[in-house]
């Protein structure tokens, strides 16, 4: 009985849990502009699930949400790409078919979610000083009111300064596959991904299939994690 995608999330957790306790420094889904995170997890009926943690700019060069049409045509470009059987290259002799990609995340998401708390805070804003407008008549009360106007302005811009530092957006990425002879699987294969974006210059990948796991670190020069 097949698995299921809910129980191949399990062994990718699993697969994560396993490379961690191998190396305590090692630290996964770090945000590293260059770096970035594949777990792969397959079952025995053939089932095979790889999911990319990732970095926008290693694949879009800008983290920011799509402001011009160019910007916009490079994220729609690196969707098609990303769909793309030569990603994620399996042995050949596993006859594995490509079933399903989906992107999620990324510099619009991160980009939409800041600016509804913006406009949010504004209309608080807005709304208090209209409340003490109305309460307040006298000139030494509109000064203190000045007063804490200039406070609270400049508590909102160090709040957009500590998002502007903190606000990294990163992609998950996730493939699907149906393999015809699993048991003949003994490699993944990342050079597809890395001459793709060449922004990628190291690749933490983990594979687990409930028998076997592995875990290294791939660069363009070593795109192949092979499979014991």
């Amino acid at each position: 009985m097949r698995l299921g995608i809910a129980c191949l999330t399990a062994c990718l957790l699993s697969s994560t849990a396993l490379a961690q306790s191998a190396d305590p420094m090692r630290q996964l889904g770090a945000h590293v502009h260059g770096a970035a995170q594949l777990a792969v997890a397959a079952d025995a009926d053939g089932a095979v699930l790889a999911e990319l943690t990732t970095p926008a700019f290693n694949l879009y060069v800008f983290e920011h949400a799509p402001e011009t049409p160019e910007d916009r045509a490079v994220v729609a470009q690196a969707a098609r790409t990303l769909a793309e059987p030569s990603m994620i290259g399996l042995s050949r002799a596993a006859r594995c078919e490509l079933t399903g990609t989906q992107v999620g995340g990324g510099p619009a998401e991160a980009s939409d979610e800041h600016e509804h708390e913006h406009e949010h805070e504004h209309e608080a804003d807005h709304e208090h000083m209209h409340e003490d407008a109305s309460a307040h008549h006298d000139h030494n009360d509109h000064h203190d009111h000045h007063d804490d106007h200039d406070h609270h302005d400049h508590g909102d811009h160090d709040d957009h300064n500590d998002h502007s530092g903190h606000g990294h957006a990163d992609v998950v990425v996730s493939w699907t596959f149906e393999c015809a002879r699993p048991e003949r699987l003994s490699e993944v294969d990342l050079s597809g991904l890395f001459a793709a974006f060449n922004q990628f210059e190291t690749l933490e990948v983990q594979y687990f299939d409930g028998a076997r796991a592995a875990a290294q670190d791939l660069t363009p020069a070593r795109p192949v994690l092979r499979l014991d």
